[in-house]
């Protein structure tokens, strides 16, 4: 009864993704002006809403994702290894548990130009997303496991790896590289938010720093930029390593080279006083 219950289950959520796929396939054309090939982008209800990938669970190759919200959308456990990603308009890597606990491996990996784009040109800007690798499930989603090593990111908009809302990863040996200082927005090399776990060891991570001077005040309200200046300790500021709406015992870290080029190495911002 076990047995049949599980493959059950299992062929039901086979089903989900082929309804999904079959229903929603959407065709992204360049103008032949720009030289551009066709992109079949698919579209896809995920943990973080609506969005478009070029590639669902793609373990190697190169994924040109010009035209797609997600550059490789993981749905499945599965090893992910030596794979290119590019041109993604929000999430270059998605790991979405979303439908399951699952557990992905990511290995020698290179990620860039993530983020917004102005026809096939990489144009960032002030939106939150533009996330290089981020592991997610939604809040209160299951668990989503995996590892991200030995891999390249950078040029990204927002963030170069991310494990959000109760994921637990591994971040070990990677290389994350930030647009230097710029005025759009408050980048973040390593962030680990909302109840994530797991380990940060032995990253490199360098050039996230904010310049716009903008931030809140403690009722909320914004300040800097066209509103009042903003007091000591209330501007956004950008980190190698960040660590949000956590408790920061359930994240290991240490020999992490943040010292290039980031307006903080670490920063950690609890949710709770006694954390």
């Amino acid at each position: 009864m076990t047995e049949k219950k599980m493959v059950s289950e299992k062929n039901i959520k086979i089903a989900k993704v082929l309804v999904l796929l079959v229903a929603s396939l959407t065709l992204v054309v360049a103008t032949a002006a720009l030289g551009k090939a066709a992109l079949v982008c698919t579209t896809f209800v995920t943990s973080r809403g609506t969005l478009t990938t070029a590639a669902i669970d793609q373990g190697s190759g190169t994924i040109d994702a010009t035209g797609c919200d997600i550059g490789d959308y993981i749905i499945t456990s599965m090893t992910v290894s030596s794979l290119t990603v590019h041109d993604a308009n929000q999430y270059g890597i998605f790991v979405d548990s979303g439908l399951g606990s699952i557990t992905v491996s990511i290995t020698g990996a290179t990620v860039y130009n993530i983020g917004a784009h102005t026809g096939t040109a990489f144009i960032p800007n002030g939106v939150q997303t533009g996330i290089g690798i981020i592991y997610d499930s939604g809040s209160g989603g299951p668990i989503a496991h995996g590892s991200v090593s030995s891999s390249n990111v950078y040029a990204y908009q927002k963030g170069g790896i991310e494990a959000n809302h109760n994921s637990n990863v591994t971040s070990i040996g990677n290389t994350v590289t930030g647009l230097g200082p710029v005025s759009f927005i408050a980048q973040n090399g390593i962030e680990y938010a909302r109840d994530a776990a797991g380990a940060i060891r032995g990253n490199t991570v360098s050039n996230n720093f904010y310049t716009g001077g903008t931030g809140l005040l403690a009722d909320g309200s914004p300040c800097g930029g066209a509103f009042p200046a903003c007091p000591p300790g209330r501007q956004y500021v950008s980190c190698g390593i960040l660590l949000v709406l956590i408790d920061p015992n359930n994240i290991q870290r240490g020999q992490n080279d943040v010292s290039n080029g980031n307006q903080r190495n670490y920063a950690v911002v609890t949710d709770s006083p006694l954390d």
